[in-house]
């Protein structure tokens, strides 16, 4: 049984990037199921997507490392395969549609005017290899062309989810740009067309959902050599939106095909810092408005009944405070903070108290007498010794390498220009100290509101670390590595 997770262009990925973040937590109801991903962009080297298939590798490592019953990591997430509807050397609209072909045969000739009436000649000829260039009326004609359900990932994909009588798929997607304005109905389409239906209804057993990702961003003006090239333009974002609002709202097509659709924007959009084009150099920076995407799909998944008619309710900022977003301002707010919470000090305390010492027992033998909680907790209950045995370090240093992307991430997103998005303290997510410093905010401190309470601090720490071993698993059940990290999420589940 899976969940199956479908990232449609840029803002897609970085969607599907915010949901394993806020997965590591533990946020999905049912941690057995599998989530199955697939990605669909024009543009196969963007950089978005590189970023969220590096993501999405270093969790899968660090899963391995073993959490007990903590909830982290509970989730494994699985890669189905990329899909792009631009082939090699057939990267142009002319070429897709074989134009000259359509334009000199005498039975087709008809339909190449037509074609020639739609699309203008640089629409015809631009290089999509980086993307449809905010252009959903290409990108709308090339999937339809290009899609095949006898194609990779589809063939594999297809079948599995049949197989499933639980299947839950959802896609995330921008409706302003022109990958996944254009993919979003396209693949939504595909999957309910291809999928089983219940013999009563003839509706699609599996179901499908999507978050509508409406303009949260802007970008400068191109510069001199980018300028005469086909691209996205913010000053179109948001008639694409309307256009694709309207077409939603009267298509019983997409009335038929979703089980439920969720909207997320902000009205107030962050400035990219630089114009790109596309390929690796379209890389932006992480916004808590593909957080809240994620947390739509989390919403979704963890959904048992749908009542198919009724209005979504809707979930909005306080206009007392418009430009602070709080965990009030979440859904989910009192469990998402508390696991959310909780997973912030595990990783925190990890990088500042617990990454160091193991660093110094791999490397010094001697090391480890100073280190009351690794005898303990490592040596005699896990059975394991990071100097001995230096593919266990690795295990230990691939949660420290998830870790940094976690922060890297987390604190992109608390840095917003435009919000001030208040729910970790801004020094947690300092990557360049997460090693070298010992506990700069103490644990109570991390979380937004703080208590006033400040016992937490490195010291503390320590010492509860230490005398972990008293209260270690008893009945067995946990084995390695997971005694150290079940006692370090325990201290850390502590905290209020």
């Amino acid at each position: 049984m899976s969940y199956y997770l479908i990232g449609i262009g840029g803002t897609g990925a970085r969607c599907m990037e915010s949901f394993i973040h806020l997965n590591s937590a533990g946020l999905l109801n049912d941690g057995n199921k599998k989530v199955e991903l697939v990605y669909v962009d024009a543009d196969v080297s963007c950089g978005n997507l590189t970023r969220t298939q590096q993501t999405a590798a270093l969790y899968k490592k660090a899963r391995q490392i073993g959490f007990g019953d903590t909830g982290l990591f509970q989730n494994e997430f699985e890669e189905m395969g990329f899909w792009t509807p631009v082939e090699e050397d057939c990267d142009t609209m002319d070429d897709i549609f074989h134009y000259t072909s359509l334009i000199n045969k005498e039975s087709t000739h008809s339909l190449g005017l037509l074609y020639d009436s739609l699309y203008t000649e640089q629409e015809r000829t631009t290089d999509l290899a980086k993307g449809f260039r905010g252009h959903p009326s290409i990108g709308a004609a090339v999937m339809t062309e290009k899609m095949n359900s006898d194609e990779e990932p589809w063939k594999a994909l297809l079948p599995k989810i049949n197989a499933d009588p639980e299947a839950k798929i959802f896609l995330f997607a921008s409706v302003f740009g022109g990958t996944g304005a254009a993919g979003f109905p396209t693949i939504a389409r595909l999957l309910y067309d291809n999928l089983k239906k219940d013999s009563n209804t003839n509706k699609c057993i599996a179901r499908i959902a999507g978050a509508l990702v409406l303009p949260y961003f802007q970008f400068p003006p191109a510069d001199e050599d980018s300028a005469q090239e086909m691209q996205a333009k913010v000053d179109e974002f948001m008639l694409n939106t309307k256009s694709a609002l309207e077409y939603y709202n009267r298509s019983e097509k997409i009335k038929s095909t979703f089980t439920s659709i969720y909207l997320v924007g902000d009205n107030d959009l962050t400035e990219v810092k630089k114009f790109s084009l596309g390929s690796g150099t379209q890389k932006n920076e992480a916004h808590f408005i593909e957080m809240y995407a994620a947390l739509a799909a989390v919403d979704f998944f963890n959904k048992k009944e749908y009542q198919p008619g009724l209005t979504v309710p809707m979930v909005a900022r306080s206009s007392e405070n418009d430009d602070k977003i709080e965990w009030n301002d979440l859904p989910g707010k009192s469990r998402l903070m508390n696991r959310f919470g909780t997973m912030v000090r595990v990783l925190y305390a990890y990088q500042h108290g617990v990454m160091p010492a193991l660093q110094e027992c791999s490397s010094d033998e001697k090391a480890k007498r100073k280190v009351a909680w690794y005898k303990d907790l490592v040596e005699k209950q896990g059975k394991i010794d990071v100097y001995q045995n230096p593919e266990i370090m690795q295990e230990f240093q691939a949660l420290s390498d998830y870790a940094d992307r976690f922060f890297t991430w987390l604190g992109e997103i608390i840095s917003n220009p435009k919000r001030d998005v208040n729910l970790i303290k801004s020094q947690a997510c300092d990557t360049e100290n997460l090693i070298t410093q010992k506990f700069p905010l103490t644990l109570e401190e991390i979380v937004i509101p703080s208590p006033d309470s400040r016992k937490y601090d490195y010291k503390k720490f320590w010492q509860e670390l230490c005398g972990a071993a008293k209260h270690a698993d008893k009945n067995g059940s946990l084995s390695g590595k997971e005694y150290l990290m079940q006692a370090v999420y325990n201290i850390c589940s502590e905290v209020k």
